[in-house]
C-alpha cells in the first residue's frame, strides 16, 4: 500500500483488483437477492426500519467475501454492524438499500459498498441488481458505469440547471412521522420549489445523478452505511454533496443529504428546504 495523505487514494491498480473481488462478491449476494425478489417478506427492527431474510443472508455473504479477500479489514455492517473506525480500512456494507421496495417487488434498490481508509471514503459501490448495473468509484480515478455484458463507461453529472428547471429525486414526499424528525420539514418544503420532482428512491436516484439524469438527490434520514459508498460516486461524477443545513464537513456524521450537479444548485436546494 501506498503512504496515506490526509486525503487517501487507492492506486488504479488496487481501484482494479478490489473492483474485480466486489463483483464477485456482488455475484453471490444477487442470487439470494434476486431469488426472494417477489416473496418476500419484512419484519420491523427495534428502530422501526424493516428487514427481511435475503437482507441478513445478503450481508452476511458479503461479509464472508470481504474477509477472504481482507481478512485484516473491519467490516460495519447495516444488519449486524461491527465497528466504525477512523483508523486503518474499513468496509461499509448495505445489503439492500430500499427495502420497503424490495419487498413490492420494485427494482429501485441497491447494494452499497465503501471502503473507508482512516475514515475516508476511498471506494464507492453503488449495485442495482435487478437493473443489472453498477455505478463505482474511487477518489482521484473517476466515477463508472457497468452494465451486465458491456464495458465500464466514464460517467459524469448533467451541466448546471436552476433548482426552478432541475430534476431532483427524493425517496418519498412525507411519511406519518417525518415532521417529528429532523430533515422531515425541510424536504417537504423543498418539494415545492423543485423544477420536477421524481420519486426515484433509495441509492438508484444516486446512480442516476452520476450519469446526468438527475440533477440533484435529496434523502433526509440517512445513516453511515447509506451514505459512504455515495460520497466517491458523486464527487468522482462531478457532483457535490452537503446535508439538508448545508453541511459538508463530516458527511458520514450527517442524517440528511444533498446531492446536486452543480455547488450552485446543492445552494439552491438548501435555501428552498429552509425557506
Amino acid at each position: 500500500m501506498p503512504m496515506r495523505s490526509s486525503s487517501p487514494q487507492l492506486s488504479r491498480r488496487e481501484f482494479s483488483a478490489s473492483m474485480t473481488a466486489l463483483l464477485a462478491a456482488l455475484r453471490e449476494s444477487d442470487e439470494i437477492i434476486l431469488n426472494g425478489l417477489h416473496r418476500a417478506r419484512a419484519s420491523r427492527k427495534a428502530d422501526g426500519s424493516e428487514v427481511t431474510q435475503a437482507d441478513e443472508r445478503a450481508e452476511r455473504v458479503l461479509r464472508a467475501c470481504l474477509g477472504a479477500v481482507w481478512p485484516g479489514d473491519g467490516v460495519y455492517g447495516e444488519e449486524y454492524g461491527g465497528t466504525l473506525t477512523d483508523r486503518g480500512r474499513c468496509w461499509l456494507v448495505d445489503p439492500i438499500d430500499g427495502t420497503a421496495s424490495y419487498v413490492l417487488g420494485m427494482p429501485l434498490f441497491g447494494t452499497l459498498i465503501a471502503l473507508l481508509v482512516d475514515g475516508v471514503p476511498v471506494l464507492g459501490c453503488i449495485h442495482l441488481p435487478a437493473l443489472a448495473e453498477t455505478t463505482y468509484a474511487a477518489a482521484g480515478l473517476g466515477c463508472w458505469l457497468l452494465r451486465r455484458g458491456g464495458s465500464p463507461q466514464r460517467v459524469r453529472v448533467a451541466a448546471p440547471r436552476p433548482l426552478s428547471q432541475a430534476k431532483v429525486g427524493m425517496t418519498s414526499v412525507k411519511e406519518s412521522n417525518w415532521y417529528a424528525r429532523p430533515g422531515g420539514r425541510e424536504a417537504a418544503r423543498l418539494a415545492r420549489a423543485v423544477g420536477r420532482l421524481r420519486m426515484v428512491g433509495d441509492c438508484v436516484q444516486y446512480a442516476l445523478l452520476c450519469r446526468g439524469v438527475l440533477d440533484a438527490a435529496v434523502d433526509p434520514f440517512m445513516k453511515p452505511w447509506d451514505i459512504a459508498a455515495l460520497l466517491p460516486c458523486v464527487t468522482e461524477a462531478g457532483g457535490v454533496i452537503s446535508d439538508l443545513q448545508g453541511v459538508s464537513s463530516r458527511l458520514l456524521e450527517r442524517t440528511s443529504i444533498v446531492a446536486a450537479s452543480s455547488a450552485r444548485l446543492r445552494g439552491e436546494i438548501v435555501r428552498a428546504a429552509r425557506d
